[in-house]
């Protein structure tokens, strides 16, 4: 088979899951919806927290962006090991073992939970810019962890479920294997949110969203080999 037909295979492959995933979410909605509705649910509470305080002051600043950071960590460790889990839990792990390569599920699958994230870390940015009334200083840097940030949580937290989707706990596993991997990006995330919400002890915002999108590629150049490993057990 020549390197074009190939590609485009692996293409279609990739395709193709990538529309199971939206059309499993459509029909079941437990991905999206339940880190949309934990995180409203968390932003509504912080915001009545905060009523009448000011968040723009220093401290309430750097808890602003601590929290944030936690709002989206949490939904993450919700949603997204959820597209491989629910493939054991449904029986059709075999099956799609069967039809695709372990690349081109992992791709599709990733491909699908950065969509999810990133609408989810859009949410979380507006929601709780609009109910707590905290100042965004440094927009550019916002943007830049959140979508740094979005895709290196993905890169991580999408692999731990799939390591961990063949176990008998295979929920509580992935969360518990998640965590050691996303400590580097939660400080970071948290350093370049700190910036982005005006803090004047917070420096390096740039530097934190460089190191996001480090770790983000690394994690999502690894995962597909990782994942093809595992697949063969």
């Amino acid at each position: 088979m020549s390197s074009t037909s190939e590609t485009r295979v692996w293409r279609d492959e990739v395709l193709a899951i990538f529309k199971k995933e939206v059309l499993s979410e459509f029909r079941g909605k437990t991905g999206l919806s339940t880190g949309v509705v934990f995180s409203l649910s968390t932003i509504v509470t912080v915001a009545l927290a905060l009523f009448n305080k000011n968040p723009n002051k220093m401290d309430l600043q750097d808890v602003c962006a601590s929290l944030v950071w936690i709002i989206l960590l949490f939904a993450s460790l919700l949603t997204l090991p959820r597209s491989f889990l629910v493939e054991e839990e449904q029986g059709t792990g075999d099956l799609l073992r069967l039809l695709a390569r372990p690349h081109a599920v992992f791709w599709g699958k990733v491909i699908f939970n950065l969509i999810q994230m990133w609408l989810l870390c859009l949410l979380v940015a507006v929601l709780f810019i609009g109910l707590t009334g905290i100042v965004v200083t440094e927009p550019l840097v916002l943007a830049a962890c959140l979508f740094s940030g979005g895709a290196s949580l993905v890169g991580a937290v999408t692999l731990c479920g799939a390591i961990a989707s063949r176990a008998a706990n295979r929920a509580a596993l992935a969360g518990a294997i998640s965590i050691p991997l996303v400590l580097f990006p939660t400080q970071w995330g948290v350093s370049g949110l700190r910036e982005a919400f005006g803090s004047v002890v917070a420096t390096g915002g740039n530097t934190a969203a460089i190191g996001l999108t480090a770790y983000a590629l690394l994690s999502l150049g690894i995962g597909p080999w990782i994942y093809a490993a595992v697949w063969k057990q």
